[in-house]
């Protein structure tokens, strides 16, 4: 490859169907099915090409969507399911390409990007930075309460009660997506006839249940709005326990489902963490919710030159260039991308050097970030 090339990055056309579920295959061993699933669930139009010498040597899906931190979503941009060809690999294809990809995201309004990595120094390079948790739990079906009473009834996969209960459950927690059409395609994806979806009465909570292996009962999809409901949702799964004998779901590091659990009925499946890149810093500042009614800090992030100034009064932000007016710690970068989205406290990062100011003013930002820990409830 020339030395100092510079990638072609297009809108995928029709035309690039086979060649992008041959990328699908060889990085993440989706068959021939499974991709053209993919394709058809994300839509031509979210997916780009990366080429090299006219042809495709990576793709990705960039979606749109927004990430809620206290009930105020942040426009965001997911690049998912990126794939390299593997005469590609190694090159350095990796960074450029999702340097394109962000460009692209920020010029449509996006503040933020976000994504898993296979690699993460690899996508280090290009900003991102831990942001945020993907549990999965599991538990035993025979361990499962059976007390509550709480009535389900069986409804439409789209029932638009479920997207409605979801968006409640997203005001509740932080990092969970505003999810789009892509999203829940991929949500509901096949097999259709294993799946099924369940709504308690009052729409105190929902299932999506994956009935496909008989060795584990997946939950795609879940919401409990109160401890009762949590009650309600196990309860509902040990009817289950004939049939699987373990029951896996996306939860929260604070996680309702094992709050409403006997002790020792749960344990770790899996666990890894999503990357975010901050893209406009000041706009990201002013769409994210805060746990305080009144603050001033300035933020000097980075190189930057000038610190922003961050004002919240009466529920209201305002973020502007540092007057002077509010006391200013500095910090770096990938430091202000886990303060931003709630991964890590600013005092936990002034122990490693990260971030820098006095003792008060770093307990602060504490305050002013404080919150549930990020996680998404799905894997994008």
């Amino acid at each position: 490859m020339k030395k100092n090339f510079i990638p072609a990055v297009e809108p995928a056309t029709a035309k690039d169907g086979p060649e992008i579920a041959s990328l699908l295959s060889w990085a993440f061993g989706f068959g021939k099915t499974r991709s053209e699933e993919y394709i058809a669930n994300v839509g031509l139009s979210s997916l780009r090409l990366l080429r090299s010498e006219g042809k495709a040597a990576a793709c990705a899906a960039l979606l749109e969507t927004a990430h809620v931190f206290h009930g105020k979503p942040v426009r965001a941009a997911n690049i998912a399911h990126l794939a390299i060809a593997p005469e590609h690999r190694g090159r350095g294809l990796a960074v450029p390409f999702v340097d394109a990809l962000c460009a692209e995201a920020q010029g449509k309004g996006a503040a933020i990007a976000t994504l898993f990595a296979s690699t993460r120094p690899v996508y280090r390079k290009s900003g991102f930075e831990l942001a945020g948790h993907e549990i999965i739990y599991e538990a035993e079906t025979a361990s499962l309460p059976a007390a509550s009473k709480l009535a389900f009834e069986r409804v439409d996969l789209d029932d638009p009660r479920i997207a409605g209960a979801y968006a409640a459950k997203t005001a509740r927690e932080a990092g969970l997506l505003s999810r789009g059409q892509p999203h829940w395609n991929e949500l509901r994806r096949k097999p259709t006839d294993a799946l099924a979806a369940y709504l308690a009465e009052d729409d105190a909570a929902y299932l999506i249940l994956d009935m496909g292996d008989e060795a584990c009962l997946m939950v795609r999809d879940w919401y409990a709005g109160s401890p009762e409901a949590a009650q309600g949702v196990l309860s509902f799964l040990a009817r289950f326990r004939s049939v699987y004998p373990v029951v896996r779901w996306h939860g929260g590091p604070q996680d309702d489902l094992v709050a409403a659990m006997p002790d020792k009925g749960w344990r770790l499946a899996h666990q890894e963490e999503w990357l975010a890149r901050v893209l406009d810093p000041a706009t990201a500042l002013r769409q994210r919710g805060y746990h305080v009614d009144a603050a001033g800090l300035a933020l000097r992030i980075g190189q930057a030159e000038t610190a922003l100034e961050i004002e919240i009064k009466a529920g209201g932000v305002e973020v502007r260039k540092a007057t002077g007016e509010y006391p200013t710690i500095a910090l770096q970068t990938p430091a202000f991308v886990q303060i931003f989205t709630g991964f890590r406290s600013a005092s936990k990062l002034a122990q490693y050097g990260q971030v820098v100011g006095t003792a008060a003013d770093i307990r602060l930002c504490d305050q002013l970030f404080a919150g549930p820990s990020p996680w998404v409830a799905e894997h994008f």
